[in-house]
């Protein structure tokens, strides 16, 4: 508990307005001690709501909001209005709510059958129209394989493709790619793409050759993921590929600057990679 209290006094949302996160923090205290899920606003015109638990999706959201990550804070500088946004690995839903708003179609990935259940409510909760909810995993092939449940935090943002010797139990889901996707959807172009896939990113980005060439779009996605560094897999490999298409790669600060990165991070963190090296936000 300590160590969560002195992970939320460095959050940039806890420096900016203390005063605002104490007082959710007690307001969620008291949702849970009730057991009311409660609905709020994540930004102006999207509204989400949690389980009144003490994970740490439903925490870090209701505390900070979209300022959990800076990726997520500075979203709109990745998505325009009119764009085509594709969030793999979505979860409950923050990018995908975040972005409904001003994209043209937004097309959300989560294959946990625990978090598509509180996802597709979030998106029925707004009234979204422009959201298009794929319950399947993303990887190099189709198929079907195992969701591994790996038990960080409790969360079904930890379930991954890959075990890393943790997992409790798993579920069955089925797989397509991200280039058969765009094809079935009928995408006629691909802005930005979130991957959040806690080790698979690799696997997702093999399977997106096609539309990475046509469309060059902004791709989010996490490096040196703990699950992945314990099954031994290839952390490299999202890199690699996405270099051989001609990208660049940055780390996105607490203040909204793209900083160049030169070499592969070995710590865990996000990475932006934009085609050419283009550093300017919109």
């Amino acid at each position: 508990m300590l160590r969560r209290v002195a992970k939320l006094l460095h959050e940039p949302a806890f420096r900016r307005a203390p005063l605002t996160v104490i007082g959710r923090g007690v307001s969620w205290a008291i949702n849970v001690a009730l057991g009311r899920s409660p609905v709020f606003e994540l930004v102006p015109g999207a509204r989400l709501r949690v389980p009144s638990d003490m994970r740490f999706t439903s925490v870090t959201a209701y505390l900070l909001r979209d300022a959990v990550e800076p990726e997520l804070n500075y979203l709109q500088d990745f998505v325009r209005p009119g764009d085509v946004f594709i969030d793999v690995g979505a979860n409950i839903g923050l990018f995908t709510l975040k972005a409904a708003p001003r994209a043209a179609r937004v097309v959300a990935v989560e294959p946990g059958e625990e978090a598509r259940r509180q996802l597709d409510a979030n998106v029925a909760l707004n009234g979204f129209t422009n959201v298009a909810l794929v319950h399947k995993a993303l990887s190099d092939a189709p198929g079907r394989a195992a969701l591994f449940h790996n038990p960080l935090g409790h969360d079904p943002q930890a379930f991954s493709l890959i075990s890393d010797g943790t997992d409790s139990e798993t579920e069955t889901v089925e797989l397509t790619t991200l280039d058969l996707l765009v094809r079935e959807l009928g995408l006629p172009r691909v802005d930005c793409i979130k991957i959040d896939v806690e080790g698979a990113e690799g696997q997702v980005i093999a399977g997106a050759g096609e539309t990475l060439a046509a469309y060059h779009p902004t791709v989010i996605f996490e490096m040196n993921c703990p699950t992945l560094m314990k099954a031994r897999g290839d952390a490299s490999a999202a890199w690699n590929a996405l270099a051989a298409q001609g990208y660049g790669f940055y780390r996105l600060s607490d203040d909204g600057e793209l900083e160049p990165l030169t070499t592969r991070p070995t710590e865990f963190m996000n990475v932006v990679a934009r085609h050419g090296g283009g550093a300017a936000l919109h």
